[in-house]
C-alpha cells in the first residue's frame, strides 16, 4: 500500500512540475524573460543572467543594488565574523514579499541554500510590532498575504531557515548585541 502511495505522490509531482514548467522565464506578455530583456521566443534568454553580476540578476524595481552598502547590514555581516563564522558576501537579492524594503542576505559557514536574510522595514511600518510579538513577519506574495518567522530587532526582519545548523547560536548573538 504505501508503494502504492508513492507511486501516485510521484506521479502527482511529476505532472505538476511538467504543467509548471512551460511558463519558465516568461512574463505575461510571453516575449521577455524574468530580467526583462527581449527574446526570439526559442532561447530561454538566460545567458545573459549566467554572466550577469548581482545588480544585473532580477529586474531594477525587484532588487535594489544598494543593499550592499547598507551600515547596518555592514555591521551585522561584521558582527558574525567577529564573533567566529564564516560569512560570505553580502549580496543584494529580491525582496519582492515584504512592500516596499531593502534586503541583503550573507552566507554563514558555507550554507548557501540557508543564507541569513536582513529586512530593513520602514520604521512606521504596521506590521513591525506584531513580528515582535510573535516571531512572524505578514509576507505578501502574488497577491496573498501569510506569515513567516522572522526575528524583528528595531525596524529589522531576519530571517534564518530552521535547516541551518547555526540558526540558534545566530538569532542569540543578534539579539545580544542589536536590540
Amino acid at each position: 500500500m504505501k508503494k502504492l502511495a508513492f507511486l501516485l505522490m510521484t506521479i502527482l509531482l511529476a505532472v505538476g512540475l511538467a504543467a509548471c514548467g512551460d511558463d519558465k522565464g516568461k512574463t505575461d506578455d510571453g516575449d521577455k524573460n524574468v530580467t526583462g530583456q527581449e527574446t526570439d521566443g526559442n532561447e530561454s534568454g538566460n545567458d545573459a543572467n549566467e554572466n550577469a553580476g548581482a545588480e544585473d540578476a532580477w529586474p531594477e524595481e525587484v532588487i535594489n543594488p544598494e543593499a550592499v552598502n547598507n551600515e547596518y547590514f555592514i555591521k551585522v555581516r561584521d558582527l558574525l565574523e567577529e564573533n567566529g563564522y564564516e560569512v560570505g558576501e553580502l549580496v543584494a537579492f529580491d525582496y519582492s514579499f515584504f512592500d516596499g524594503v531593502m534586503a541583503g542576505a550573507i552566507e554563514i559557514n558555507g550554507e548557501d541554500m540557508f543564507p541569513l536574510q536582513i529586512f530593513e522595514l520602514r520604521e512606521d511600518d504596521e506590521n513591525l510590532e506584531h513580528a515582535k510579538e510573535t516571531g512572524l513577519g505578514i509576507a505578501e506574495y502574488a497577491g496573498e498575504k501569510g506569515e513567516i518567522p522572522v526575528l524583528a530587532i528595531d525596524h529589522y526582519y531576519f530571517f534564518l531557515a530552521e535547516g541551518h545548523p547555526d540558526q540558534e547560536a545566530v538569532y542569540k548573538l543578534l539579539k545580544e548585541n542589536l536590540e
